[in-house]
């Protein structure tokens, strides 16, 4: 126990330089801009100035997506340039002054996109925003792709995700951290059923000698999985950042069935949620000896901490291929018709938001839902880092689990199928019918999240 605790405050000390208190703030995919609070108001703001200058961005999806082209040429800008792109997909890290405020977000997003300069008329397809407790660390990293030649039977998918810290205990710079970081950026393109030529473009910042390990490390991760690296400009604040662009195709239709998803369909996870909770109870319990005195009072033990912390770590850090592979094989080949009963609707990830991705894709499809469970990897621990505001959304995670909907007359082959790739599949909910995205959920929901602007969007029954 005390060379753990020795390491870990060694380790703060070495987060603390780069800019990072792991003490303030939770690890992992929250430390995004808050979507509720800041970015969705921000893009409402932003949207029609946007416009005006010939630029678009588009609604929320997992991933950039767009029919394959003969030529596809990628470009990464810093912080705006010129290149004849079509579409881009954007990382933005911002101060927590400009996180806090959606009028100074929505201002930085305008000079952001209006930094490029094209003849063409630009998509943002896919965002990501990060917040840094370094003032002058703020950066945006445009990955442009610009489009030529005819069209071809594939959709090609792109996304950035990045992360600032996944474990303190470990080494800013270990692989475990690569590994995460880029698993969760190809979980959006995964969840689409998007696998084929991979390529990943990565992103990293911090200290030279650091920026030379992580490089390394997004080596051995692609060679380990036999996929293309693109090496590119890298941010140069200073600041620890690790993450990646993704790009992948597929010649299937994607689960993008908003408008076919009806009464009677059933909400599929892959696996159980809340990655976050454990690494960031763990962090507490070693942090401040009042946590541990209250976790053991209560029958919890490190150990068992500790032990659901390396479950979802060994979770985290390996690719979501298999449960790709199952959504691919369920849904029409390139043009081809899609049936409601024997094709997967809609699919998302919950990763940042947690469980609140249901609602958000509820909207979408313009359904009502009954969520019936909420399957977190350990429900004492859940519980308790809730009650004890160590993290606002137990249901959060990092490259986590998967949510399919579909019918119920493939829902028990879609299980067997995730089951056989590795998964841990539950049916967790149920369509109700045709509405607003009203998402009805019993009172448990409260002992997992205690954010009130996640809970009012939710319908709470006994």
């Amino acid at each position: 126990m005390e060379e753990i605790v020795k390491r870990f405050n060694e380790n703060l000390t070495r987060y603390k330089r780069l800019g990072l208190n792991p003490l303030s703030m939770a690890t992992g995919c929250v430390v995004k801009v808050d979507l509720i609070d800041t970015v969705y108001p921000a893009l409402e703001m932003v949207r029609e100035r946007l416009l005006e200058n010939n630029i678009i961005v588009l609604p929320r999806e997992d991933a950039d997506i767009f029919v394959s082209r003969e030529r596809e040429e990628v470009k990464r800008l810093i912080d705006g340039g010129n290149f004849d792109a079509d579409r881009a997909v954007s990382l933005i890290q911002v101060n927590q002054e400009t996180a806090s405020s959606p009028q100074k977000f929505s201002d930085f997003l305008f000079k952001v996109c209006t930094s490029v300069k094209t003849r063409r008329k630009l998509t943002v397809g896919k965002g990501h925003s990060i917040v840094t407790t370094i003032p002058t660390a703020e950066v945006a990293v445009l990955d442009m792709f610009k489009l030529d030649g005819k069209k071809l039977n594939s959709y090609t998918l792109a996304n950035n995700d990045t992360i600032q810290i996944v474990d303190p205990l470990e080494d800013p710079g270990s692989q475990m951290q690569v590994d995460v970081a880029v698993s969760n950026s190809l979980n959006d393109l995964f969840t689409k059923g998007a696998f084929e030529d991979i390529k990943i473009i990565p992103v990293y910042d911090g200290p030279d000698e650091l920026k030379e390990e992580l490089k390394r490390n997004f080596e051995n991760f692609a060679s380990r999985y036999d996929l293309q690296l693109i090496e590119e400009v890298q941010p140069r604040k200073g600041g620890l950042m690790i993450g990646a662009t993704v790009i992948a195709k597929s010649d299937h239709e994607l689960p993008t069935y908003y408008n076919q998803v009806q009464e009677g369909d059933v909400i599929i996870t892959s696996r159980r949620i809340g990655e976050l909770t454990p690494i960031n109870l763990y962090l507490w319990a070693l942090a401040a000896p009042e946590v541990l005195e209250e976790m053991e009072k209560r029958g919890i033990k490190l150990s068992r901490v500790e032990k659901v912390k390396r479950e979802v770590i060994s979770l985290m850090r390996v690719p979501n291929l298999g449960p790709a592979k199952v959504i691919y094989n369920h849904l029409p080949e390139f043009g081809k018709a899609f049936s409601q009963e024997d094709h997967i609707k809609m699919t998302t990830d919950v990763t940042g938001p947690g469980i609140f991705v249901v609602k958000e894709f509820a909207e979408k499809a313009k359904v009502d839902v009954h969520l019936e469970e909420i399957p977190v990897f350990d429900e004492d621990i859940a519980e308790f880092a809730t009650e004890n505001f160590i993290i606002p959304n137990s249901t959060a995670g990092t490259n986590g689990a998967i949510l399919v909907f579909c019918s119920k007359k493939i829902a028990d082959q879609v299980m067997d199928e995730l089951r056989e790739v590795g998964g841990e599949p539950m049916i967790i909910g149920k369509v109700t019918g045709k509405g607003e995205g009203a998402v009805t959920v019993n009172k448990k929901v409260e002992k997992l999240i205690h954010r009130k602007n996640v809970l009012k969007y939710f319908k709470i029954v006994d």
